[in-house]
């Protein structure tokens, strides 16, 4: 049990608070999936109610993500608003919620549908707090630009509106919803946030380190990032082609790394983090546009978006937080950069593995299994980030 200095620690700061029990379910999310895979080429399964990949979608998605969300939504956007930081409360109850979703979402492998049902309906309590606090923040800013927390509280009410669909799914037995859920959380809720930090953060990071540089990040860049996002989920939902909306992602995105000047961030390893994560992006859109025409698996471009650009931007912004956050210099270590390589080696063999039929099996099961072990790894570097005292003696 943790000693009440520590608790203490992680309640005042809500990166600590949220990021640490991230790490947690990461590692959890990743055994059970290792396992499941396992399992399978066994002909096994964990699960008997429901389907291991419908499982798989729901837990992903909402099982990881919102932890490491909440702690730099809680952080960071006070300081864009210029509004006071959150009760202390929030920033323990929001990642509470999740983390009982997690464990509910986890006792769904003993088969009953009921488990993930109240998942579904912890992680909503979550999502409405998060959002409710995001509300009062924009209510007490006075903030000329408020567009990227309005976007990213709009992003949180899609996410809501995922969970509803899956409680549909659950308890009224509607197989559509499943589809409803999946294409609200990943390009309803989780992509528009992500891209709006990016479109946020990335110009501004990359002005502080590289001179001269000219920050480029239009209002209408944003508009478009995310209205292009919410347009995959209607077209996915709806059932009409998605390959257009697609496309101008692609476009939009590969316009990004342009203008962003990716290439230049090379010689700095915690910035390049960021850069070399967004780059996926353009492929995992070119991928999606493809099988969307019918030349290969939709689950190619599926895992280039949330392995090769959620997992690495994640463990690229989360670092540099923690170690920002810890007092420490913003400085990737030689074994930080290189986990962090790994992490692309890893997602190009999921990749690969979707697109070499023959491999699939064995390549799942290898991809998962070192992605566990990368997370592992990145959890000794970052706990001890989390629950220890800032090095340089400051509060937070």
């Amino acid at each position: 049990m943790l000693p009440p200095p520590v608790l203490q620690r992680l309640a005042a700061a809500p990166h600590r608070a949220a990021f640490l029990p991230g790490l947690i379910a990461a590692i959890l999310l990743l055994a059970t999936w290792t396992l499941e895979l396992f399992m399978r080429l066994r002909g096994h399964s964990l699960l008997r109610e429901i389907s291991p990949l419908q499982a798989h979608a729901a837990l992903m998605l909402y099982g990881l993500f919102p932890f490491f969300m909440t702690g730099f939504i809680l952080t960071a956007v006070p300081r864009w608003l210029n509004a006071p930081s959150p009760a202390r409360w929030r920033n323990v109850l929001i990642p509470l919620y999740l983390l009982l979703g997690l464990g509910c979402g986890l006792l769904a492998l003993s088969g009953a549908r009921l488990w993930l049902a109240l998942a579904a309906t912890s992680w909503l309590l979550a999502l409405l707090l998060l959002a409710n606090t995001l509300w009062s923040l924009l209510h007490q800013s006075q903030a000329e630009d408020r567009l990227h927390a309005q976007a990213v509280l709009a992003a949180l009410l899609m996410g809501c509106a995922g969970l509803i669909a899956m409680l549909c799914w659950l308890v009224g037995d509607i197989a559509v919803a499943w589809w409803w859920m999946r294409n609200l959380a990943l390009w309803g809720f989780l992509l528009p946030v992500f891209l709006v930090v990016c479109h946020r953060m990335l110009p501004f990071f990359t002005q502080s380190v590289l001179q001269p540089y000219q920050v480029w990040r239009p209002r209408w860049l944003l508009l478009a990032l995310t209205g292009g996002s919410w347009a995959c989920a209607a077209a996915a939902i709806s059932g009409l082609p998605s390959w257009p909306p697609l496309l101008a992602m692609m476009a939009l995105t590969g316009s990004c790394l342009w203008r962003w000047q990716s290439w230049r961030s090379r010689s700095v390893p915690l910035l390049a983090m960021l850069h070399l994560a967004f780059a996926w992006l353009p492929l995992a859109f070119l991928l999606l546009v493809l099988a969307d025409i019918g030349l290969l698996s939709s689950l190619a471009g599926l895992h280039a978006l949330t392995v090769g650009f959620f997992i690495t931007m994640l463990v690229g912004f989360a670092s540099r937080v923690m170690l920002g956050h810890a007092g420490h210099a913003l400085q990737a270590s030689r074994g930080l950069w290189r986990l962090y390589l790994l992490l692309h080696a890893i997602a190009a063999l999921r990749v690969l593995s979707d697109l070499l039929p023959g491999f699939s099996d064995s390549g799942h099961l290898l991809a998962a299994a070192s992605l566990l072990l990368a997370l592992l790894l990145w959890a000794l570097f970052g706990l001890p980030l989390l629950w220890r005292k800032r090095v340089d003696g400051k509060p937070g």
